[in-house]
């Protein structure tokens, strides 16, 4: 689609003159008229400049620059090494050591630009078709671990859980198994106070009888008292060493 404003002249402008572009120079970015543009072809620095004609420029296509990025120079070599335009800085800084230097215009006659478009654009596509399987697989990746995150999570809460009602389980069974070994042991710790109780009730009477009954008895029956007090004596003592025995054992067991 053509400019709807007519371009005016960049050159006959600089001299404050108003004359209607004939052609557009993509490499200046502004028009000419039909003198200028005469003089802008026979100029060395400018006449390999792309142009079109003024109807068929589209404001919207922003022109390639032909001229070096790094020295200013217009790009008229190409270094085959390399792959690339290069101007006569470049080839003397950066390429002197390159071979088969060539003319870039020789180079631009023999391509054939539609065939290079076509498989530039064939590159362009294979690259994209490549990066977007790349991002699907992504996307599907991400979703995918985050669905087994969730289940690892969820495994673990369930083994948590799992393990919780083992605990308390064993929790239980420690405690009835710990129960009912201390009702035992104090069942027979009282039965133990009572059986000694009986036997500190046996010394009570034994002692009674030795302060109170014999002194008034005759010397056979006192005789005879003491001994069977001494033998009751000597059962206790037994008793007694039993009991020391036993309670020496649980010492060295606990230790």
């Amino acid at each position: 689609m053509a400019s709807s404003k007519p371009i005016q002249c960049g050159p006959c402008q600089e001299g404050k003159v108003n004359t209607k572009a004939d052609i557009w120079c993509y490499n200046c970015e502004e028009g000419l008229c039909s003198t200028c543009s005469s003089h802008h072809k026979r100029f060395k620095g400018t006449r390999d400049h792309k142009t079109i004609d003024i109807k068929s420029y589209k404001p919207s296509i922003k022109a390639i620059n032909t001229e070096c990025d790094k020295h200013g120079q217009q790009l008229n070599l190409y270094c085959p090494s390399h792959l690339m335009p290069c101007c006569d800085e470049c080839i003397s800084t950066s390429h002197s050591k390159c071979t088969g230097i060539k003319s870039l215009a020789s180079v631009v006659e023999k391509t054939k630009i539609e065939k290079s478009t076509q498989s530039v654009q064939k590159q362009i596509d294979s690259i994209k078709h490549f990066l977007d399987k790349l991002i699907n697989n992504k996307s599907k990746n991400i979703k995918r671990c985050e669905k087994e995150n969730d289940n690892i999570k969820e495994l673990i809460f369930k083994i948590r859980k799992d393990i919780n009602k083992h605990l308390t389980h064993l929790e239980k069974k420690l405690c009835n198994e710990a129960d009912t070994i201390w009702n035992q042991e104090k069942s027979k710790a009282k039965d133990l106070i009572t059986e000694i109780e009986g036997k500190q009730k046996n010394f009570k009477e034994m002692q009674d009888h030795l302060h109170t009954v014999i002194p008034h008895t005759s010397k056979l029956q006192s005789f005879l008292g003491v001994h069977q007090i001494e033998q009751q004596v000597h059962q206790c003592q037994r008793y007694v060493d039993d009991l020391k025995m036993m309670m020496e054992q649980k010492n060295l067991t606990s230790k």
